[in-house]
């Protein structure tokens, strides 16, 4: 499961971090992995992955039922259908 879109960071690369190189934050994170925050989306949920992480729990973003492919849980993308006006091209 991607965790941060933006920098196309799996669950994997999360437990790799914590694990293997000791990241203790979502900012030690991003370091070990060579990456730097873009829209700020993630962090929330790479923050739960971390500390689940370091508990030796399960990854609790990747068992929530309503999350999508992705830490920001869909906040990245627009509204889709509803009243959301799609501008056409001309």
């Amino acid at each position: 499961m991607f965790l941060c879109v933006c920098n196309a960071i799996t669950e994997d690369q999360v437990t790799w971090a914590v694990r293997e190189r000791g990241a203790e934050s979502v900012a030690a994170v991003f370091e070990a992995l060579e990456a730097k925050p873009d829209c700020g989306r993630c962090l929330g949920a790479m923050a739960e992955a971390v500390l689940a992480i370091r508990a030796g729990e399960p990854v609790g973003v990747a068992l929530d039922p309503l999350a999508t492919p992705w830490g920001c849980r869909g906040r990245c993308r627009p509204a889709w259908g509803g009243d959301a006006e799609i501008p056409k091209a001309s």
